[in-house]
């Protein structure tokens, strides 16, 4: 090419476009200091299309509620026990941050005594949960995994004994389940409980270095007492998983008890105000009656029953794993006020736009605002059936039985579908926020290192999906025996009539902002893959099973993040039912259309495959939701606005409410560490080196 030619010159002049250093619009022009962030920010809020108090009332189900956390978070902000001390919360060493931790925890029980409404007590748990993830992590240890392992699986005689104590803190309680080489395989738990018959009690021991309970959340250094899961033997014979309470440490020192040791796990990527730890039983005795005996049991003679069904030793994982839609909920509410605050104030471009109207961005996290307010609606909706289901356990065996299999399976699909997804969006808020969200101070990272620590690895969440696979080729195989499905899978009564439809006849992008239309088609994925894998499988049973699982274990962990989508789906819109006759209705349907259509979108390549969408289906649904995403941006920052979450609690000044964030970075910058004195290793290593002589000094100055 000549370099003479225009089409070089053009180039040549859109190189050097890109690389000028002169100033290209008038905002940037020398001493023009006016900040244009609480401008954008307001005329972003005037142009909302609905009330935003509305929806937070939707959000916190209720005026009384709205109130009530208001009324909470100013508790905490006044409170000297509650709040954070002076400083920025990232700079406390460890053991700074699980002394404040304790002591959050210690003000809060007190409160809960002296508050009368109800209420307000709630919501203060609810706003502390919020506004430090350490404590909410502990909370959860002892008042959910703990306490609720003892609802599940102990006789109302132990509960007795139990309960007050632990409502009361006059216990502290973790949860030892997890293993240094085994997670969610729980069939692989080397943990033992022997019984010995002459002293009526349970010998706990760790026989190998894998069997140290691991990663123990409240273990490392405060927990009295553990609910541990383990191998139950009985005159040699291995009856087993069971669970345990086992004492841990006194509770008037806080040392470990002889035959137990705990460690503490060391600095995490966050919550280090949570003593995340490790537990080795060497020969452990516990009385026979530490065992949690409501499904299986143990007479003092040795005579061992076990539970009416095996699934039921996994029954309090259930809830546990519904908690990712709560956890899930509040950290990404944050990392999303960040990233759209900052997304609506940071401006950047040839015409100096706001980042947030470039399509790549707004893209990239309206799907996850939606998303957010997905999880609000259907955490109710799953709770609501849980605390039914968890009442049969108290009252009818007989139903709990019958719903526990698709609690199961629901519970593992969701946890790791929603987990994935939500990691996705993590990362969609840290690249939205450039480098700034490398800065601890604006919380990106440590939200992500948050969620990091509470939810199970890749390769956990890849086991969590093969027993909601396994579930669903299990209920395919009911169905078609002739029994009568409910719950997740009652679609599976009529596969043969939803496989009889082979490719779709949408021509119109406007059928996929039909719900019953979208659930239609991941019900003919969901119904084909798992008639062709129930096949697959069945045929392989005849040789080797265990080897063809394997060898189709991509397509079974797909079958269950599609099947977890449609079932999101159908309980987002059973739950909006609800809110039908709000003013917010509209916006609330405007989302689960969008999420609608990026659940097809995310499983195209499953649709062209096999030939229900062809390319034309593709381009409509692409563009279909590249639209949705753009009509909801206009609402971006009233829809997180609505989550009402108040500054000092997201702790990020790029992400304020005002829009004022440069001026409130550097202010945080410079007031949270000794930015100014020379650094205290200076003389020792950065003197010498700077103040060593040049080469033939020596001579210049040389009197012989």
């Amino acid at each position: 090419m000549e370099p003479t030619s225009p089409s070089a010159i053009a180039r040549l002049a859109a190189v050097q476009n890109h690389l000028s250093i002169q100033p290209c619009f008038h905002r940037h022009a020398i001493h023009n200091y006016k900040p244009t962030g609480p401008a954008d920010l307001a005329r972003e809020r005037a142009n909302a299309s609905f009330k935003v108090e509305d929806m937070t009332e939707v959000i916190l189900r209720g005026k009384e509620n709205v109130e009530a956390m208001s009324v909470a978070y100013q508790l905490i902000q006044r409170d000297p026990d509650l709040r954070m001390r002076e400083g920025h919360h990232y700079d406390l060493t460890r053991a700074e941050d699980r002394e404040q931790t304790m002591r959050q925890i210690a003000r809060t029980i007190e409160l809960k005594k002296q508050i009368k409404d109800p209420r307000l007590r709630h919501a203060l748990l609810m706003a502390m949960n919020s506004y430090s993830e350490s404590y909410a992590m502990r909370m959860y240890v002892h008042d959910m995994l703990f306490k609720q392992a003892l609802m599940l699986f102990g006789t109302a005689e132990r509960q007795d004994k139990w309960m007050d104590d632990i409502e009361n803190w006059r216990v502290i309680g973790c949860f030892a389940m997890t293993e240094m080489g085994h997670s969610s395989n729980l069939r692989g738990l080397e943990t033992t409980s022997t019984y010995d018959s002459s002293t009526n009690e349970f010998v706990i021991h760790s026989p190998t270095l894998t069997a140290t309970k691991w990663w123990i959340g409240m273990s490392g250094e405060t927990a009295t007492h553990t609910v541990a899961i383990c191998q139950t033997v009985v005159d040699g014979k291995n009856h087993g998983i069971n669970w345990f309470i086992v004492p841990l440490r006194d509770p008037k020192t806080g040392r470990l008890l002889p035959g137990v040791t705990c460690g503490d796990i060391g600095h995490k990527s966050s919550r280090q105000g949570l003593d995340n730890g490790w537990i080795q039983f060497t020969s452990f005795r516990i009385p026979r009656e530490n065992m949690l005996m409501k499904w299986a049991s143990m007479t003092s003679e040795g005579e061992f029953t076990p539970s009416p069904n095996p699934i039921l030793s996994y029954a309090t994982l259930i809830p546990e794993r519904f908690t990712i839609l709560g956890t899930s909920q509040v950290i990404l509410s944050h990392a999303l006020t960040i990233a759209v605050r900052y997304g609506a104030v940071r401006r950047q471009g040839n015409q100096d736009e706001q980042i947030m109207d470039y399509q790549t961005h707004y893209t990239s996290l309206m799907p996850g605002v939606a998303f957010v307010y997905m999880l609000n609606i259907v955490d109710r909706e799953l709770f609501d059936k849980w605390n039914e289901v968890a009442e049969f356990a108290q009252t009818d065996a007989g139903a709990f039985m019958r719903e526990i299999p698709d609690q199961h399976g629901v519970s593992a699909g969701f946890k790791g579908t929603l987990a994935w997804y939500a990691t996705e969006i993590l990362e969609s808020c840290r690249r939205a926020c450039g480098g700034h969200a490398y800065s601890s101070y604006n919380s990106i990272a440590g939200l992500i290192g948050d969620y990091g620590v509470i939810t199970t690895g890749g390769g956990d969440n890849v086991v969590l999906m093969q027993q909601s696979a396994r579930y669903l080729i299990t209920a395919l195989k009911w169905a078609q025996e002739g029994q009568k499905l409910v719950g997740s899978v009652s679609y599976f009564n009529n596969y043969k009539k939803i496989l009889s439809s082979p490719k779709t006849s949408f021509q119109d992008p406007r059928d996929l902002l039909s719900h019953e239309f979208v659930v239609d088609v991941l019900s003919w994925a969901c119904a084909k893959m798992t008639t062709e894998l129930a096949a697959i499988l069945t045929e392989a049973g005849k040789t080797n099973f265990d080897q063809a699982w394997n060898a189709n274990q991509t397509e079974l962990v797909r079958l269950a993040d599609v099947h977890a989508w449609r079932y999101f789906l159908i309980l987002y819109q059973r739950g909006i039912q609800r809110e039908k006759n709000t003013s917010v209705y509209p916006q609330l349907r405007q989302m689960g259309q969008l999420m609608s259509t990026f659940a097809i979108h995310k499983h195209l390549d499953l649709f062209l495959e096999e030939g229900y969408f062809d390319g034309s289906h593709a381009k409509l649904i692409r563009q279909l939701f590249l639209d949705q995403c753009k009509a909801l941006r206009k609402d971006a920052v009233p829809l997180v606005d609505a989550w009402a979450i108040p500054d000092f609690v997201i702790k990020a000044p790029i992400g304020k409410y005002d829009g004022n964030i440069y001026p409130a970075y550097f202010a945080t910058v410079t007031a949270a560490q000794k930015s100014f004195d020379p650094p205290s290793y200076w003389h020792k290593y950065a003197a010498p080196l700077l103040n060593a002589p040049r080469p033939g000094a020596e001579k210049k100055n040389c009197k012989c």
